[in-house]
């Protein structure tokens, strides 16, 4: 059996019509769903992309893996997903349109070939471009980067898949750049976009703080839902693809976000920040081929620490252990052990020293949020101003300090939310519940305490992460 795990950055579960959204952005996506399994109620365990890539390529948590900080490379403690795949017979694959998820940080280990479209030359000559520092990239070695399309992923697989001479089945992991910003669907799929719109909003990131009226919200909403019809529409070629060359019938095909973005919800925009659920709830479909038992709707509370481990189960059938050192579980239906329903989901928010850490733990009732801010210790402050520098923003934060403090300040320090009967998470009851806040910051803590214990017992055992290794890294200044 071969594998896809195709993941779409920034994709938030309710822009899916397979999970109710009123325009059919999703055909082909939900096609898949209908042939398989839909997750219900899958969450992440960061809200920016490096931890999450680690963690569905690992089966653990951000503070297990290591992997939280801009500063961090990809260098698990345990197998990765590629490299267990690599272990049971299978020939590996990976395609990257980001630098957040590439050979350049980690994640080309334990693949056989691994793509890095976002440095390619011909797709610079054809794409958007970048800088690394823009992009906040630690790239030394190129002057730009692109920003692919998601056809350059299906381009690139149709090459590989012609030119392989493997009989071995295969493990292919795709990161696609689309719906995150900037929101810059090809003209045929801009068809949610008001004509009449007269506006500054663009999907640029520039126009970010001109998201202001209705009209501005909805031209904004428009864009991102017209990267979403696009590529699932790739998706579908993609399909189309594994079709004519006859290996659709026998491919385990899985598509999932790996956060949301957010829509002035709680008053910010993008991601990156406080764990809510627009943030939190992502989509996770796995078509399945017929001879897999399977259900329409798997709706028991998992995480995306869970893709890896499901993955490697289904498509082995059993015969390796799919949770051995780590924390996600196989979520398929039908197992012999029963579905897999988590009591609770944890989600870890870090980007850099010098800002807020976000803490998240979800229930079915409930969910407890903690805003750890960063201390005003002279590396914070010096970090900080050579991150305003490095970036260029100083401009913007003096004509625009709201919108920059808005970013990065919180008035509260802690959020409960009943879900059931808020689901909007808008009344913070913290102060109301304490007995509530009480028991899921202990939660919190348990699991941090858990997290990092299983990290430091694997790294002693693979001794992977040594003090050269160690010294290399700091002197590289990815690490402290």
């Amino acid at each position: 059996m071969n594998v896809i795990l195709y993941v779409m950055d920034a994709l938030r579960a309710d822009h899916l019509s397979c999970y109710g959204y009123e325009r059919d952005l999703s055909p082909n996506i939900d096609a898949l769903a209908d042939d398989g399994v839909r997750f219900e109620r899958c969450f992440s365990p960061a809200t920016w992309t490096r931890p999450v890539a680690s963690s569905l390529l690992t089966g653990l948590y951000p503070p297990a893996h290591g992997t939280e900080t801009r500063n961090d490379l990809f260098s698990p403690p345990v197998e990765t997903l590629a490299e267990r795949f690599q272990d049971a017979g299978y020939e590996t694959v990976g395609i990257t349109t980001m630098g957040n998820v590439s050979s350049e940080v980690g994640f080309d280990r334990g693949f056989d070939r691994f793509f890095d479209l976002y440095k390619d030359d011909e797709v610079i000559s054809k794409r958007r471009t970048s800088t690394p520092t823009e992009e906040e990239l630690k790239q030394e070695d190129v002057d730009r980067v692109a920003l692919p399309r998601a056809e350059d992923i299906t381009d690139t697989f149709e090459e590989w898949l012609a030119g392989r001479d493997d009989d071995r089945p295969f493990f292919a992991f795709a990161w696609s750049i689309e719906p995150h910003m900037p929101y810059d669907p090809p003209p045929e799929f801009r068809e949610f976009l008001d004509p009449e719109y007269d506006g500054v909003v663009d999907g640029e990131r520039d126009t970010l703080n001109a998201v202001e009226s209705e009209s501005d919200m909805a031209q904004f909403v428009g864009l991102y839902d017209g990267e979403i019809a696009y590529n699932d529409h790739c998706i579908g070629a993609l399909v189309d693809l594994l079709r004519d060359a006859g290996c659709f019938a026998d491919t385990l095909f899985s598509v999932a976000g790996d956060h949301g973005d957010a829509f002035r919800e709680h008053g910010r925009l993008t991601h990156g920040h406080a764990p809510y659920d627009e943030l939190m709830h992502v989509p996770w479909v796995v078509r399945t081929p017929s001879t897999v038992p399977s259900a329409d709707v798997a709706d028991g509370l998992c995480s995306l620490i869970d893709v890896a481990p499901t993955l490697l189960d289904t498509a082995t059938d059993g015969s390796v252990d799919p949770s051995a050192g780590i924390q996600g579980r196989p979520a398929m239906p039908g197992r012999p052990d029963g579905p897999l329903d988590r009591e609770h989901v944890f989600s870890k928010t870090t980007s850099y020293d010098m800002q807020n850490t976000f803490y998240g733990v979800r229930s079915d009732d409930w969910k407890y949020i903690r805003i750890e801010r960063p201390s005003a210790t002279p590396g914070n402050v010096v970090g900080t101003l050579r991150y305003v520098l490095e970036k260029g923003i100083l401009t913007d934060i003096l004509r625009n300090p709201g919108h920059y403090l808005n970013r990065y300040l919180y008035d509260e320090n802690e959020l409960l939310f009943d879900l059931r009967s808020d689901p909007g998470e808008t009344d913070n009851l913290v102060d109301s519940n304490g007995d509530r806040r009480d028991r899921l910051e202990a939660e919190i803590d348990a699991w941090t305490e858990a997290c990092e214990a299983l990290h430091q017992s694997a790294a002693d055992a693979s001794g992977e992460i040594g003090t050269e290794t160690k010294e290399q890294l700091r002197q590289l200044g990815y690490t402290e």
